[in-house]
């Protein structure tokens, strides 16, 4: 387990939408990618939904993925004032001061990763 949030998990956290419906994996990962013109990586998504969830700033239920309030409004006082790139130096100390992360055992079915990117890809074609 590491003790540090990472860049990996802020940039989960800035991707995800806000509490409601929730997003699926192929729209997470296209946030993500609109914020700072990369594709996650499965090990990084993985390893933020176990650390978000623990800490209860997100949802992961039925391949639908969301800030929960908590996360909402930590979101938004992090980001006040900020545009969509604000997250790469608000976010991180925002996770940090919550304390060291706790990793966990969720993970995705195989292979539902590399579909939500190619469907991701397909789409932004």
């Amino acid at each position: 387990m590491s003790e540090r949030w990472t860049s990996g998990d802020a940039w989960v956290f800035a991707a995800l939408p806000g509490p409601g419906d929730g997003a699926g994996l192929a729209e997470v990962v296209g946030h993500a990618d609109m914020i700072n013109h990369a594709v996650l990586l499965e090990a990084e998504f993985t390893q933020a939904v176990n650390r978000l969830t623990h800490a209860g700033l997100m949802t992961a239920d039925a391949g639908r993925y969301a800030l929960t309030e908590a996360g909402r409004e930590l979101r938004a006082r992090s980001q006040r004032g900020r545009g969509a790139f604000g997250w790469i130096e608000a976010v991180p100390p925002v996770l940090a001061a919550l304390g060291e992360p706790r990793d966990g055992g969720w993970a995705l079915p195989p292979g539902a990763f590399d579909e939500a990117v190619r469907a991701y890809l397909d789409r932004a074609g």
